[in-house]
């Protein structure tokens, strides 16, 4: 059996560039750049940012009861919410257009504005399958294991980001 940090490890850096790749795949594409991002981003960014949410949810108390299922699938979506998404969305912007905003800030300010806007949109569009998939995995899965059980839900999504990124922009 392999140690809950060697999962981490190997989730992050290979689950979320899968999903995306998927998602590429179903489009007719494929970028290495987008993997390579996918990569780094799960490997340096959500293997150490996830598994710490959960910890803190699983830990965390509200007048010295810790939270119940409603309350930890609440968090989940809490963190998983339109601006988590609009970032995700923003690394594959980034991938796509290889690192190069525009020469003036409007540019920037119309990147970040379109990536919101798919975030927004995406998140109300998962809403349903985000609310069981969490539910599931903040009530089946011992907190060891549910950043595996995000990761995957998270594959699934990163398939679904791909396609929202192209119709929702």
């Amino acid at each position: 059996m392999i140690s809950e940090k060697t999962a981490n490890l190997l989730i992050g850096w290979l689950l979320y560039p899968i999903g995306d790749l998927i998602g590429q795949l179903l489009l007719g594409k494929f970028e290495p750049e987008r993997i390579l991002v996918m990569t780094l981003v799960g490997g340096l960014l959500y293997r150490f940012e996830i598994p710490a949410w959960f910890k803190k949810l699983d830990s965390f108390e509200i007048a010295g009861e810790k939270l119940n299922w409603i309350g930890r699938t609440v968090g989940a979506m809490l963190y998983f919410n339109p601006l988590w998404i609009a970032r995700h969305v923003f690394f594959i912007y980034l991938a796509t257009h290889h690192f190069q905003l525009g020469p003036d800030m409007r540019s920037f300010g119309a990147v970040i504005l379109d990536c919101l806007s798919v975030g927004i949109k995406s998140f109300i569009t998962n809403l349903p399958i985000s609310v069981l998939g969490n539910l599931i995995i903040q009530t089946k899965l011992p907190v060891q294991y549910r950043f595996a059980g995000s990761a995957t839900l998270s594959a699934i999504f990163a398939v679904s980001y791909a396609i929202e990124y192209l119709l929702f922009r």
